[in-house]
């Protein structure tokens, strides 16, 4: 079973790919997509979108994990957020995918053990959990690895 996890955003989206082969959990790519700040929103919703089906394509997931949305100060941003999260959703069902769409509490509490853990205790947990040489760079990379993880093993 492949999972594709994403900590959806329009300057950075974090993407995820994970493999789930009974109790082994293998992480095929992770990184994050991103688009200029100049550039015109519908472009940049475009460029995700494109991106995303390249991933889709090159690795064939049967689900989709994807933060839910929380608004915190920047109703302004949380709504850009929404439309790419509703692109990115449309994509994944039109593609006969599976869509599960976590709280950030339930993931960070599964993935870390307390829902409120930092960015830098997401970063940790990745490298922990993956063996990678590095924590993620970025924290958007290290949240949808998280997310990728939880919708394999919480919602499998």
């Amino acid at each position: 079973m492949i999972t594709i996890g994403i900590d959806p955003g329009y300057e950075r989206c974090g993407f995820a790919v994970l493999q789930q082969t009974g109790n082994q959990s293998k992480l095929l790519t992770f990184g994050t997509i991103r688009t200029k700040a100049q550039t015109d929103f519908l472009v940049r919703q475009a460029e995700i979108a494109e991106d995303f089906l390249v991933l889709l394509e090159r690795y064939k997931p049967q689900k989709l994990s994807i933060e839910d949305l929380f608004f915190a100060k920047n109703v302004t941003t949380g709504l850009k957020v929404a439309q790419i999260r509703g692109v990115l959703t449309y994509l994944a069902y039109e593609a006969g995918l599976r869509v599960i769409e976590p709280k950030p509490t339930e993931v960070k509490k599964f993935f870390c053990g307390d829902g409120c853990a930092d960015k830098k205790a997401m970063q940790q947990m990745a490298q922990i959990t993956f063996n990678l040489k590095d924590s993620p760079k970025i924290d958007d990379a290290a949240d949808a690895i998280a997310m990728a993880y939880y919708g394999a093993l919480v919602r499998g």
